[in-house]
């Protein structure tokens, strides 16, 4: 199946007849979306398999991750890794892959001029993967190496982020991180790997993705070389549990060594993109404090008017790799989403009244709502600023199939119609519908657990310090926030 969207109209979504075979007479019912652009010389192709960390064997967590980089990130029946990389260099382009829980993308863009040759390779890849031992070891190794040492030694941010993930949707297949367990690696076998890849990659399971000024044909060839994948079963996605909800305040402390404590806390979503609700939502999830905007009210409040710290941030939907993106990352779609809050990095001193302040700032947006004027400027920002996240080709088309994905139209679009119809009572009213503080998880890294334990649980007010005298309606709403009670229903 074809879907195509075209260049001046990104609105505009035309459903084509299926591609015709190529000279072999290899068929292919691979499902297909294009975004030409004819005068860029960049053709950014994506291959999304709806293979994820969901569907990890019990006992084998991670080995969705680790089929995919033995696919773009090794050698091939023909080409061992390190020729690839040489013969990938002078194009610069590269094979590159990422899995998450429910789809796996592998990526690449190439220059006209040197298309044929890159898609040679990629399709090799994806068609002829070697499977090779030192690959296996290599690709295990760098899995282990993000568990034990990036998650765990060097960045609090991700840490917290898988942490709170992991607590919101325990029981739940999006569990354990997309790289696995520690456990999970260790008993995986390469021929595990080989045998997940013969399930999961066929056509059944493919979205391919092509923008850019590619020439006449080169789509139905490409996908008519596709064709040589097994077909597999067209049918549902694997079928997802409603993950449990929280029963009151529930606080996991994670130690390690850390100058600072992070704060995470948030709630399973019942809506994604696809569902009108989350539109408004949207508008009042901006308002609260997008990732690294200042206009926010968390920012505005925690930073700005108290110095509590360096971010302040919202999200209705998961955040891919914190710090280092600024923008949503397209080709990570979930169906199940969640809101939550960060508040990072704290001086442990004032740890305690960092969370009672933003948590103060999330009831006062669902008590008295957003104003008009408010509003009117939240909106206009989100309808502009959501541009300048598909503002490349290759963003665009991520887009456009994150919205097949879900079912939906274009989300760029979807973003702009919806916001310019809708009223500031529709973004209070789903604000109360779906944010609350009540019932939350909340994850803390910290260096020193059973102090922080000790004073969640005596729930004693927390005065602010300031080295310099504040406004004087700072100092007012400081009398309230630092006794609203924040005593913990239970600890993990």
């Amino acid at each position: 199946m074809f879907r195509q969207i075209q260049p001046l109209a990104i609105a505009s979504i035309v459903l084509v007849a299926a591609c015709a075979p190529s000279a072999e007479e290899v068929t292919s019912n691979v499902e297909v979306v294009t975004l030409p652009s004819p005068d860029s010389p960049l053709i950014p192709i994506r291959l999304m398999f709806k293979v994820g960390s969901i569907h990890d064997p019990a006992g084998k967590e991670g080995l969705a991750a680790l089929t995919g980089m033995m696919i773009g990130e090794a050698g091939t029946e023909k080409h061992t890794y390190s020729e690839l990389i040489d013969l990938l260099y002078p194009m610069a382009s590269s094979i590159d892959v990422s899995t998450d829980r429910e789809v796996t993308v592998i990526s690449g863009v190439a220059h006209r001029e040197t298309l044929s040759d890159y898609t040679v390779l990629l399709t090799e890849a994806i068609l002829q993967p070697a499977f090779d031992e030192s690959d296996f070891a290599r690709n295990k190794e760098q899995l282990m190496s993000f568990l034990t040492t990036t998650l765990r030694a060097t960045n609090d941010e991700l840490l917290g982020l898988e942490a709170l993930q992991q607590v919101i949707f325990e029981g739940h297949p999006y569990q354990h991180a997309p790289q696995g367990t520690v456990e999970g690696l260790e008993s995986i076998t390469l021929a595990d790997v080989e045998a997940f890849y013969l399930e999961h990659y066929n056509e059944a399971n493919l979205m391919l993705g092509v923008a850019g000024g590619y020439p006449d044909g080169f789509v139905e060839e490409l996908t008519a070389t596709l064709g040589a994948l097994d077909d597999g079963d067209r049918g549902e996605l694997k079928e997802l549990p409603t993950p449990t909800p929280a029963t009151g305040r529930q606080f996991t402390l994670v130690e390690k060594e850390t100058d600072s404590v992070g704060i995470h806390f948030g709630h399973h979503l019942p809506i994604n993109r696809a569902e009108p609700d989350y539109y408004p939502l949207m508008v009042a999830n901006s308002y609260l404090g997008e990732h690294r905007t200042f206009h926010g009210r968390l920012m505005q409040q925690l930073r700005g008017k108290r110095g509590l710290n360096y971010g302040d941030y919202s999200y209705i939907e998961y955040w891919h790799v914190p710090p280092f993106t600024s923008n949503p990352s397209p080709n990570y779609p979930r169906r199940d989403q969640y809101f939550s809050v960060w508040v990072r990095p704290v001086v442990p001193n004032t740890a305690h009244f960092a969370l009672r302040d933003a948590i103060y700032e999330v009831d006062r947006l669902i008590e008295k709502g957003m104003t008009e004027e408010e509003f009117d400027l939240t909106r206009d920002f989100v309808t502009n600023y959501s541009k300048l996240w598909a503002r490349t080709l290759e963003n665009r088309l991520a887009f456009l199939m994150d919205s097949e994905f879900y079912g939906m139209s274009y989300y760029i679009d979807e973003i702009d119609s919806k916001l310019a119809s809708m009223t500031v009572d529709e973004v209070n009213a789903a604000i109360k519908k779906y944010l609350q503080t009540e019932n939350f998880y909340s994850v803390l890294v910290t260096n020193n657990a059973a102090d922080v334990q000790a004073y969640l649980e005596a729930d004693e007010p927390s005065p602010m310090q300031y080295n310099t005298e504040p406004e004087a309606q700072v100092i007012e709403d400081d009398k309230t926030i630092e006794a609203i009670k924040v005593a913990p229903d239970g600890f993990s």
